[in-house]
Parts: structure tokens; C-alpha cells; sequence
């Protein structure tokens, strides 16, 4: 890409695409790095201009017929910067959305699930990144048979970047390995969030959906990933205890945003009936005592050869496309896929990356 125009020490007019920043602004490039521009805080009649996350930013060059647009991915007031990404020819923005899954307790299919249902929306086309964000655990590397020596605790110590992690898997998905470094993600220097705001911003144009398999259970990291996705998909049994357990970690996310809107899956059921019911009694609860109704979007019908696929390392839904496990994997990719976003809500990875950081701060 072609940006001879920007270096550092320049001093650069600008536009915003807020309807709160309609001015001509200027600002001088302190760094240029190459996934980001490091500029100077402007000082705009008599104040400090701090623009928000996400908004976009048009360059206005000298003798130039070409228009170049950024995006603000970070704001360093401490250090009397902000940071965009590298400025690139207009084009119509495209978001990626994010989908976490989360259940209240492990052993219920969380993790074949994320695979799975990757492998499904790949199959619908769709460019999916795996983030595996349950801490040391690395379950979806070793269920893919994948040999990832490079995590995101590389990343954070500025020995290699997001693209030097990314590992191709089957159909087309790939993984982002997490390990140690997702619990990293809470507690992030100025250096470190931008190394990861610049590398996640650099993936938005190459992911159509970013699945986050978080770990089990109610701990501060999990909350954190499940609230700030675009998607909040719960996955549970029809056991009582698999259900009690699930209605635990709704219950503690509906304590901190009542705005939420879960998604449940009902998994290892014998008869839809079986699914339907328990569905019901969940929602019943959830209504009357935490004020949510999750949607139920699929069921998942017990089948002996998912432990099987555990065992050989190859996901079910590309060893027995036609089982009903893959056809009910199928047919929830694409109810998620026909669901439209809340339009007035930020959406994508470099949102994603923002609100953990503004819930950790």
C-alpha cells in the first residue's frame, strides 16, 4: 500500500465522521508505525480534543484527488496522544461480529460447539477466526490436532505481532491460541493495548466472524468476553445441575447489564420435546427473577460419535456431515447468521478489544 504522504513530524488537516466533530482540525504525527499512526492531541479553541474510539477519520492532503480514511482505535491522554489505524484509499467500512460462547460449567460441549459451529459457518461462507480464550487450557488447538508454539502472550510482549499467531485450520477457519495471554487482556499498558488494538483492527477486514470459546464457569474474564461480544450464545445440558449452573452465569451477567440479550442452547437432549421443555422452565426463571429472556436458537441431539471425534482430533461436522449433530450445528449457524445486529450499538473486533478494556479499567 502506497502512503508516502505521511511521516513523521507532519502536521496534517483532518475531518471526523461525527456529528459532534464537524470542524477542520489539525494535528502532527509523532510515530509512524505500520499498522498505526501515533498523532498528537489536538487543541481545538482552547480545548483538548479527545474523539472517541471508532470514529472515522478523513485526511484532508494537499494536491491530492485521493481521499484517505483511519479509524481512532485509542486515545493515550496520560501521554498527550491518540492513535488510528494506517490510513487507506476510501472503501465502504465492513465490521466482523463477534460470538462468544460461554457455559456455567465445563464438560457440557462448549468448546466441540465453537468448532463446530465454525466449521458451519465457514461452510456458509463466512471467514471465521477462532479465539481461544480459555485460560492455559489451549482445548481448541488440541481438538484440531493444531501445533501453535506462538500465543497472545507473545503478542503482548512485542516478539511478534497478531498475524504471526494466526494458525490455518480445517475449511478454511483459523485460531488465534490465547492461553496466559487472555487474562493479560485485563490489565494492559498504553504499549500492549495498542499492540493488540492495531493487530485486531488489522483483522477486521479479514474476518467475517470472530468465535471466542471462553472458559467454564462464573470468573471475572469469562463475564468480561461474554458481555462485550456481539453475540452471547450460553450452551448447556438438560442435566438440572448443567442447567442451575448455566442460570448462575446468567444471573451474574444480568447483575452487571441488565441490557443483555443471551442466547441458549440446549445440548445432549434426547427429543425436542425434552429441549422445549427445558427451555421453558430456564426462561420461566430467568424472567421472573433476572428480568431476561434468552432466546433459545437451537437443541443438539445426544450423539456417541462426538466423544469419538474428541478422541481422533477431527471435528464431527467434517467426518459425518449428514449426522444430525451436524445438520442441528447447520441449521443454528444459519439462524445466527439471518440475525441482524442492534444498529445503533458498536459492533466488531476493535469494539470488542475497547469494551474490555473500558471494563477493566
Amino acid at each position: 500500500m502506497d502512503h508516502p504522504q505521511f511521516y513523521e513530524g507532519q502536521k496534517i488537516n483532518f475531518a471526523t465522521d461525527s456529528e459532534l466533530y464537524h470542524d477542520i482540525y489539525v494535528t502532527e504525527i509523532k510515530k509512524v508505525y505500520p499498522d498505526r499512526l501515533e498523532l498528537a492531541l489536538t487543541l481545538h479553541k482552547g480545548y483538548l480534543l479527545l474523539i472517541p474510539i471508532g470514529t472515522g477519520i478523513r485526511w484532508l492532503l494537499p494536491d491530492s484527488s485521493k481521499v484517505y480514511i483511519s479509524k481512532v482505535i485509542s486515545r493515550q491522554p496520560a501521554q498527550q496522544t491518540w492513535s488510528v489505524t494506517i490510513p487507506t484509499g476510501n472503501k465502504q467500512e465492513k465490521k466482523s461480529r463477534v460470538m462468544a460462547i460461554g457455559s456455567g460449567k465445563g464438560g457440557v460441549g462448549k468448546t466441540t460447539l465453537a468448532i463446530n459451529l465454525s466449521l458451519a459457518l465457514s461452510e456458509l461462507g463466512k471467514r471465521v477466526i477462532i479465539l481461544d480464550a480459555d485460560i492455559g487450557m489451549a482445548n481448541v488447538e488440541l481438538l484440531l490436532k493444531l501445533n501453535t508454539p506462538l500465543n497472545l502472550t507473545n503478542v503482548l510482549k512485542g516478539e511478534c505481532n497478531l498475524r504471526d499467531i494466526l494458525t490455518p485450520g480445517p475449511s478454511g477457519i483459523k485460531l488465534l491460541p490465547g492461553s496466559s495471554g487472555i487474562s493479560s487482556l485485563t490489565n494492559l499498558n498504553a504499549i500492549q493495548f495498542n499492540r493488540i488494538i492495531s493487530g485486531f483492527a488489522d483483522l477486521e477486514d479479514e474476518c467475517d466472524i470472530f468465535m471466542i470459546d471462553t472458559g467454564a464457569g462464573i470468573s471475572e474474564v469469562v463475564l468480561k468476553f461474554l458481555e462485550a461480544a456481539d453475540d452471547l450464545m450460553l450452551i448447556t445440558t438438560t442435566e438440572p445441575h448443567a442447567l442451575m449452573d448455566t442460570y448462575g452465569l446468567t444471573k451474574a451477567l444480568a447483575y452487571r447489564n441488565a441490557d443483555l440479550k443471551p442466547q441458549l442452547i440446549i445440548n445432549r437432549c434426547e427429543t425436542e420435546s425434552e429441549a422445549l421443555k427445558c427451555s421453558e422452565t430456564f426462561n420461566k426463571a430467568a424472567s421472573k427473577f433476572l428480568k431476561l429472556e434468552p432466546e433459545l436458537i437451537g437443541w443438539i441431539y445426544d450423539d456417541k460419535r462426538v466423544t469419538k471425534s474428541l478422541k481422533s482430533q477431527k471435528p464431527l461436522y467434517l467426518t459425518h456431515p449428514t449426522s444430525e449433530y451436524s445438520v442441528q450445528v447447520s441449521t443454528i449457524a444459519k439462524k445466527l447468521t439471518g440475525k441482524k445486529l442492534v444498529q445503533d450499538r458498536p459492533s466488531g473486533i476493535v469494539s470488542f478489544i475497547n469494551k474490555l478494556k473500558r471494563n477493566f479499567g
